[in-house]
């Protein structure tokens, strides 16, 4: 299908579809398409469409569809990562390049060390890394959008770690094993979650909780990483050891 693909949140009615906004700016204005033009529509559900314009009026464009196709670009194993928000930017950081990679989740994670703590007014900061998210998928030809959920309490997300077949804390301390270790013995699990504390860390009570919850620490290094970087790091080790 063509190179060029553009997010539509709403699957097409009657193999029609009027596209606006943002990515009507980016089709008409940064892409100069034209009446007659063909680009790719993808709904974030896993279905492509290749479609033809047939109509411009301002900034906004109909489109017929001509072909639709699911298409699954997914990993063979389900990730979430929670991890603590850093300051600044670095969270968009770790947003765009979890998506990238093909991390089914994020939750922003509000642990006793956290810097950041919007559990209460996170709608305008979610839909901002919705954005982010929407665009990684269209950069790296994901038809599935990475799912971003609303900031979560560590105790609230340990109520939730019998949903997976494979909890993950990270950590550097005693007890840990090391990431690769804990792996080699867990190689077909599909659903996995992995916490990721704040620059100071998880305290004691924290790493007990989540001991007792299931969770095994795991450390893949000897260095104490940025928050960012080891969201990063073990998702590309996950995307590593669980894609043939």
């Amino acid at each position: 299908m063509h190179q060029d693909r553009f997010y539509i949140p709403l699957p097409p009615d009657h193999d029609e579809v009027w596209v606006e906004g943002k990515e009507a700016h980016h089709i008409l204005h940064v892409k100069r398409a034209a009446v007659g033009g063909k680009i790719t529509l993808f709904d974030g559900k896993g279905v492509e469409y290749l479609a033809r314009i047939v109509e411009i009026r301002h900034d906004r464009l109909r489109v017929q569809v001509e072909q639709s196709q699911c298409v699954n670009r997914e990993l063979p194993v389900d990730i979430t990562i929670a991890f603590s928000v850093p300051k600044g930017k670095h969270s968009s950081f770790v947003i765009q390049k979890c998506a990238e990679l093909g991390v089914k989740s994020l939750i922003p994670l509000h642990c006793e060390r956290s810097v950041i703590d919007f559990r209460h007014k996170s709608i305008g900061k979610t839909e901002k890394w919705d954005k982010i998210a929407i665009e990684a998928s269209k950069q790296c030809k994901r038809n599935v959008i990475t799912d971003i959920e609303d900031m979560t309490s560590f105790d609230d997300l340990l109520k939730d770690v019998c949903n997976y077949e494979l909890s993950i804390i990270a950590s550097v301390e005693s007890p840990a094993k090391s990431l690769k270790t804990i792996l080699l013995a867990h190689p077909s699990v599909k659903k996995i979650l992995c916490l990721i504390g704040p620059e100071g860390g998880f305290t004691a009570k924290e790493m007990e909780k989540a001991l007792e919850a299931g969770c095994l620490p795991a450390g893949i290094g000897t260095s104490t990483l940025r928050v960012e970087t080891a969201a990063i790091a073990i998702s590309a080790m996950l995307l590593y050891a669980y894609t043939d």
